[in-house]
């Protein structure tokens, strides 16, 4: 019992840590609730239509999180600069973290106009739904560059304990691109009826007018910590290499990371459309309930950082502690909320029986392992918050592409001979995440994650 005392936090802490991760929370509420009802509306109007999407999504996906590899970076130094007072470094940090995503976003959009249609083809037969995900991608990829933006700005603010600024741009953003996919999707309002191209288009307004809100808020807000964060536009060289420093595991990272998933994810389904669709819907439902890990990983981070900021080493590992405590009991409270909904929720997508079965089974087997997914994701935003980049890269990718993945090439490739059935291919791939509880445990154990990168002498003496 007394091991376990260390787990449990003070009344405080967890009075500060909700009113952090709260707002955070909500807002990945509206955006999972958002990507439900869109997906609803694809749905409805024809399989293909939902599955040319899909596809399409699964290379968004994968620029998404590049986005926010580069915008986690920017978080270390802005959490770490924020505990330490620093308001001139935090506008730095901000400044630079917008600026990389300029330039990232037009990358993507190069990469998108080159490789989009190949990734469609990947994983779809059927050459209407490939035309759909298609004409999706030939409108989204000119919205890379206000997607990058805004999850830059949003990971500042976050970073400096004001997740309300992000959540108020998000639900504002989420309202218009339900109302605008319904308008185009669909032709309603006297609108064109433009289907997938109608879906992209109402994602990238909707993006504009959170990018809208964000600039405004900077602007008119004068008491923010962030007002006047363009004064100057200068980021000073040394910060410059010592932000790539850590850029290069955390982004290399998340590229794999969102890469795996999505190789996962042609696999867990090889050739088999039913199992595709079903996976996908599975997806698209779960996201509901994982967001407590937007919380607790941005919780995590920023706590964290912030102790480690201010040099206050003990309660770093003490917090740390706490947020492996609270994400088991959020992990356990929400994957039996999945389980439970799971036949009910399943029943939104699709009537066909062999289909609704799968669907509940896959969320039934992911409520399982939720829990251990909040303890993984915890030790991995500690050794971040730190910037133990490496190890960080290390827990969330050796497993899955040294056991994981391997393991489900070959049972997704040879499904169909050996008569495996998907749950069995799932199971077995996700048995891994019980093995990076105590690689975590290793690297958080050995501390080389404690420590403050605000004082590190030289980081910000020139300019660029």
């Amino acid at each position: 019992m007394k091991k376990l005392k260390k787990y449990i936090g003070t009344k405080q802490f967890y009075i500060s840590v909700f009113s952090l991760i709260i707002p955070i929370m909500i807002q990945q509420l509206f955006v999972s609730i958002a990507g439900y009802i869109d997906s609803l509306m694809v749905n409805s109007l024809s399989e293909n239509f939902y599955n040319g999407v899909s596809a399409a999504n699964r290379l968004m996906f994968i620029f998404n999180f590049i986005w926010m590899g580069f915008a986690a970076t920017s978080s270390i130094f802005i959490a770490q600069y924020f505990g330490a007072n620093k308001k001139k470094e935090v506008h730095e940090s901000v400044r630079l973290s917008v600026y990389i995503a300029i330039i990232v976003g037009l990358i993507s959009t190069i990469v998108i106009s080159l490789f989009g249609n190949r990734v469609v083809d990947s994983f779809l037969q059927n050459d209407i739904s490939r035309h759909y995900g298609y004409d999706y991608l030939n409108v989204m990829k000119y919205g890379a560059i206000v997607f990058a933006i805004n999850i830059a700005f949003a990971s500042g603010y976050r970073s400096i304990e004001k997740p309300k600024v992000a959540l108020i741009s998000a639900i504002t953003g989420i309202v218009f691109n339900i109302f605008l996919n319904y308008t185009f999707i669909f032709g309603n309002f006297g609108a064109p009826k433009l289907e997938a191209t109608g879906a992209a288009i109402g994602t990238i307004v909707s993006k504009c007018i959170e990018l809208l809100i964000f600039i405004g808020f900077l602007m008119l807000n004068k008491d923010s910590y962030l007002h006047g964060l363009f004064k100057s536009l200068k980021v000073k060289l040394k910060f410059l290499k010592e932000f790539v420093l850590k850029a290069i595991p955390l982004v290399t990272n998340e590229v794999l990371w969102s890469s795996g998933m999505v190789l996962f994810a042609r696999f867990y389904t090889y050739n088999n459309e039913v199992w595709y669709n079903a996976y996908a819907y599975s997806q698209n439902i779960s996201d509901l309930f994982f967001i407590i890990f937007a919380g607790l990983g941005t919780g995590t981070a920023v706590f964290v950082g912030t102790k480690l900021g201010r040099s206050e080493f003990e309660e770093a590992k003490k917090e740390c502690n706490y947020f492996k405590g609270l994400g088991v009991i959020m992990g356990i409270s929400v994957g039996a909320l999945m389980a439970i909904t799971a036949p009910l929720t399943s029943k939104m997508f699709s009537s066909d029986a062999q289909t609704l079965k799968l669907v509940t089974s896959i969320l039934q087997v992911t409520a399982i392992f939720t829990a251990i997914y909040c303890y993984n994701a915890v030790s991995f935003f500690t050794l971040r918050a730190g910037g133990d980049s490496i190890r960080a890269f290390i827990l969330d990718q050796a497993p899955s592409y040294l056991i994981g993945l391997p393991i489900c090439i070959i049972l997704g490739v040879n499904a169909k001979n050996w008569g495996l059935s998907f749950i069995t291919i799932y199971l077995c791939t996700h048995l891994l995440d019980i093995f990076k509880i105590f690689l975590g445990n290793y690297f958080v154990k050995q501390n080389r994650w404690v420590k403050n990168l605000t004082i590190k002498e030289g980081v910000l003496n020139e300019e660029v």
